[in-house]
């Protein structure tokens, strides 16, 4: 199953769905119209149109700062989480690592923490990724490398055996209570077979 190809079939407007990834993958970052055409290349008047029926349906909010007009995600729209969820399944790291899984080995679980996908503040010991399973790390590696080179910043992640993981949430180490607890978007693996 190709997500990205899913993604361009259900939205017909490719300037939607890059504004949509814009807010998504940058939701503490409001953006004025001419920056959007600039970040997505696009023509002014696709990117308004675009930029307004997001604001319509209230994925987007808007602020006017001097004589400009702001556009930010709505993070209390009632479909926040899941088109956070879908943006993050199909493009960026997550999209890379689904699009990989074939070659990752026996991968359980993949899941990328709010210190990732809302740039919440690390504590010392957060990490962004855990992939659960009997994973190939130079490929992991590699495509973390990737994903720390389009960002700019480092990716932290950290990998457990299934074995491990199971013990771990058995005697409730913190660690593992908090990933299962937490806020977080499960990329890969069933829900239920992560919380129990």
């Amino acid at each position: 199953m190709n997500m990205r190809k899913s993604i361009d079939f259900l939205m017909i407007s490719k300037v939607r769905i890059k504004s949509l990834r814009y807010f998504f993958f940058n939701p503490d970052m409001p953006i004025h119209l001419r920056g959007a055409v600039r970040k997505f290349k696009e023509e002014i008047n696709a990117v308004r149109r675009e930029l307004n029926r997001l604001e319509e349906v209230k994925i987007l909010t808007t602020e006017k700062r001097g004589n400009r007009k702001y556009y930010a995600v709505n993070k209390e729209h009632p479909y926040f989480e899941v088109l956070l969820a879908l943006m993050h399944k199909t493009f960026g790291l997550g999209g890379d690592l689904l699009k990989s899984i074939s070659k990752l080995g026996d991968v359980k679980f993949i899941l990328l923490t709010s210190s990732y996908t809302k740039g919440a503040a690390l504590k010392p010991h957060d990490v962004d990724l855990v992939v659960v399973g009997d994973v190939n790390i130079d490929l992991l590696s590699e495509i973390v490398g990737l994903a720390e080179k389009k960002l700019g910043k480092e990716v932290n992640y950290t990998v457990l055996t299934e074995n491990d993981f199971d013990l771990r949430k058995k005697r409730r180490d913190s660690f593992v209570a908090e990933l299962v607890m937490g806020d977080h978007i499960l990329v890969y693996g069933d829900k239920v077979q992560f919380i129990n």
